[in-house]
């Protein structure tokens, strides 16, 4: 839910099938309405919004996330920063690094390093959290933005 008192808008984001929302969005918005101008004078538009399923994704995958990158930075000085994309599926977790592409063992041991690391990480969160076990890939890039795995 999210309040704008210089527009008078109050916005309201559910889950739900499109189904769901059909059926309630009208039903919420007059009942926030009129709760809202029953205890002050102030009127206020309500919006319902359907959050969609890539919102929920996010929402519930945010804290797997901010793990990851928080604790990689914190194990490993040669990673430089963390993205992720839900589309192409299946998820794909970036993992960046200053680590070159080599044939040397040193090199794709510690990007081996890096994904064990991660993949436990999300194992424990995800665990922690319950939350749904979803397809994803670790991508570890290099520099130049080079993968390594």
């Amino acid at each position: 839910m999210g309040i704008d008192p210089t527009k008078s808008l109050i916005e309201i984001r559910i889950e739900g099938t499109k189904e769901y929302y059909n059926a309630v969005k009208g039903e919420i918005s007059k009942l926030v309405a009129d709760a809202i101008s029953s205890k002050t004078t102030i009127y206020f538009d309500v919006k319902v919004n359907r959050k969609s399923e890539n919102d929920s994704r996010d929402e519930k995958w945010h804290p797997i996330f901010t793990s990851i990158r928080e604790e990689t930075d914190k194990k490993f000085e040669e990673y430089k920063g963390f993205a992720y994309s839900f589309h192409p599926e299946p998820l794909q977790i970036i993992i960046k690094t200053d680590l070159n592409k080599s044939k040397w063992w040193n090199s794709n041991k510690k990007v081996n390093e890096i994904e064990k690391y991660v993949q436990e990480i999300i194992k424990l969160k995800r665990e922690e959290l319950v939350i749904e076990e979803i397809p994803y890939e670790i991508i570890i890039r290099g520099k130049k933005n080079k993968k390594l795995n």
